[in-house]
């Protein structure tokens, strides 16, 4: 499933120019704490007018790089492709089922500058009372990115108290806009790494749905 400085482009012209700096160990990629707000009542309205009383989540990720990073450059005619693993902390909590736990996706083969489709993380395993939203963090991120030439290992982890900071420390997830597409009312955040600026889009669906039936 849980958004401008965010391009989906880079420069096409330039020769390819894999600067990750060795120093640079690893990418690292964070979900921001999602909270209610004054937007996401529209999903509780919904619920509550079609007499329904519940509520279920799902969550979604792209994942795409900054329009002006220096760490993917390419000529037009050379494909870039990553496949990597996002681990998603999850603690999502209700009347009717309770869930804590680090959930991995792997979103594959998919070109950085341009952004991978959305991809299925997490959903809630029955519909549910509002308790309000889950909380989600990414944790770690594993995978490699590619051109003709050379593959790049990446291997981030979140920052931790106690633990030496990271190469490339990931930067407070920040939400963006409510909305509403046709899935459903949706919230989002989007997390950007500080020096290998890759974004991570969390995206997560808050859908009504029948109690009753749940309860069947």
């Amino acid at each position: 499933m849980m958004m401008g400085e965010w391009g989906l482009g880079v420069s096409m012209r330039q020769r390819p120019h894999w600067n990750f700096l060795l120093s640079v160990p690893a990418l690292v990629l964070t979900g921001a704490l999602i909270l209610a707000a004054p937007n996401w009542a529209t999903a509780q309205e919904t619920a509550s007018i079609r007499g329904v009383g519940g509520i279920r989540h799902i969550l979604y990720v792209t994942i795409k790089s900054d329009p002006n990073s220096r760490v993917l450059q390419r000529n037009s005619d050379e494909p870039i492709t990553a496949t990597l693993t996002v681990k998603t902390r999850i603690s999502a909590h209700s009347q009717e089922t309770n869930f804590y736990g680090d959930v991995p996706a792997t979103v594959s083969d998919f070109d950085p500058i341009k952004g991978s489709r959305e991809q299925e993380v997490w959903k809630d395993a029955q519909c549910h009372h509002e308790r309000g939203f889950p909380k989600l963090s990414v944790i770690n991120v594993d995978g490699s990115i590619t051109n003709a030439q050379k593959s790049l290992p990446i291997a981030a982890r979140f920052r931790w108290l106690g633990r030496l900071l990271p190469g490339d420390e990931v930067m407070a997830g920040k939400r963006l806009a409510s909305g509403s597409d046709d899935v459903g009312p949706f919230i989002a955040t989007r997390t950007e790494t500080k020096q290998s600026r890759l974004f991570v889009d969390l995206k997560l669906y808050i859908l009504p749905c029948s109690l009753t039936a749940a309860a069947n």
